[in-house]
């Protein structure tokens, strides 16, 4: 009874009605909008570093720290060969793979440059950067030694694939070393920075260029990537009983890049919620407020008749929630048709420090529109409190006599 009574009255004057659904339902799609940006983006940033660096991975303490000297870092080849014995049964494994980083100079007659470079397995299942190659091909495990080069690097040694390139470094005892690689092709990396250094070459090359049997990591991919971090710290366990020397660490522990995006988006998407929360509080409020008091009278009338001030109060309140839920269904479904009409129409976007524009994506599923549906409903309901309370206390004979 009170739900059809204050669903009429809401319908009463419909301009202020639609007034007040318009800016709520304004507020919860902008609100959609920056919530599903925000969770694609998490989403994406999430399976994009485990891609490359796992969920988990196997070091020396030292070189997760960035304390090691030289190469003492490195894991030998029997110690490998434990790790792997503990990896290779467990059925919450999806793969592993080793690497073996290395930093130098890479150049030919032309020049040279700095080169990042990382030797990996060619084919392993956690990444071998063949999906990334836009020239050329991907590292084969078999013939001469070759190598990957990011399109930057290979811009700035005006090289291309087919080419021989020069690649120097210091070895393990602290000797210079240098070979040659065939170019098998260049990378997007969509990152300025490492697609100016970035070289990719099979393990074996670079422990060649080292002159070492070791590996500097063992990189684990999961089933599930929620387990990370306590399948990370089972496994520095069973390390630490066995008596091998190295850590364990989830993907979220190996970078701050996640934690201090998802921080600032965190904030962003925080201050955004607020502002969605003020705008409906404000508008409702002074909507509701000249509404009451033009049912002044009226509730002066329902008051003689015996209906009590917590009854005309409850009402009032129903109101409210009324136009919040209509008003953040309405902006759920506005959020939820125009996130998916830029889902289709793929709008791009430069992200900072990126090369290359990407799509710019939103999260459609009915976990973004929670948050903005609570902001509605819970902001109209606190707008509703002090002019429904003010309104249901008026005197009755006040009431009746007000003009």
């Amino acid at each position: 009874m009170f739900f059809r009574i204050a669903l009429r009255n809401v319908l009463r004057n419909k301009r202020r009605t639609a007034f007040s659904l318009g800016v709520t339902a304004l507020g919860v799609a902008i609100l959609y909008f920056v919530i599903g940006f925000i969770t694609y983006n998490f989403a994406s940033i999430k399976r994009n570093l485990t891609r490359e660096i796992g969920a988990v991975q196997i070091a020396d303490a030292r070189l997760f720290d960035n304390k090691a000297e030289r190469y003492e870092y490195l894991i030998s080849p029997s110690t490998l060969e434990q790790v792997v014995a503990l990896l290779k049964d467990d059925p919450r494994v999806a793969g592993y793979t080793w690497t073996l980083g290395f930093a130098g100079l890479i150049g030919n007659e032309k020049g040279s440059t700095l080169v990042v470079g990382r030797g990996l397995i060619p084919g392993n299942p956690i990444e071998d950067y063949s999906q990334v190659v836009v020239e050329g091909r991907p590292l084969s495990g078999k013939g001469t030694p070759q190598i990957l080069l990011g399109r930057r690097l290979a811009e700035t040694l005006n090289v291309r694939p087919g080419e021989i390139i020069n690649v120097a470094t210091g070895t393990v005892t602290g000797a210079f070393n240098a070979a040659s690689a065939t170019i098998a092709g260049t990378i997007r990396y969509n990152n300025i920075a490492l697609e100016g250094q970035l070289g990719i070459v099979n393990l074996e090359f670079a422990q060649q260029l080292l002159r070492t049997q070791g590996v500097e990591r063992v990189i684990v991919q999961l089933e599930d990537l929620d387990q990370a971090e306590a399948f990370a710290q089972e496994l520095k366990a069973k390390l630490s009983a066995m008596g091998i020397p190295l850590d364990a660490r989830p993907w979220q522990k190996l970078t701050a890049f996640y934690d201090s995006i998802r921080a600032f988006w965190s904030v962003f998407a925080a201050f955004t919620t607020v502002g969605v929360f003020v705008l409906v509080f404000f508008s409702v409020l002074e909507v509701l407020t000249m509404s009451f008091l033009e049912r002044t009278r009226e509730v002066g009338t329902v008051r003689a008749i015996g209906t009590t001030r917590s009854q005309v109060f409850r009402l009032f309140v129903t109101e409210g929630v009324i136009l919040g839920g209509i008003g953040g269904v309405l902006g759920v479904l506005i959020g939820v048709l125009l996130s998916s009409w830029i889902n289709a129409v793929e709008i791009r976007w430069l992200p900072p420090g990126a090369i290359d524009p990407v799509p710019v994506r939103l999260a459609v599923d009915l976990s973004t529109g929670i948050v903005p549906f609570l902001t509605a409903l819970i902001s109209t309901l606190l707008g509703t409190l002090y002019p429904g309370w003010k309104t249901a206390r008026i005197n009755i004979v006040e009431a009746l006599s007000y003009v």
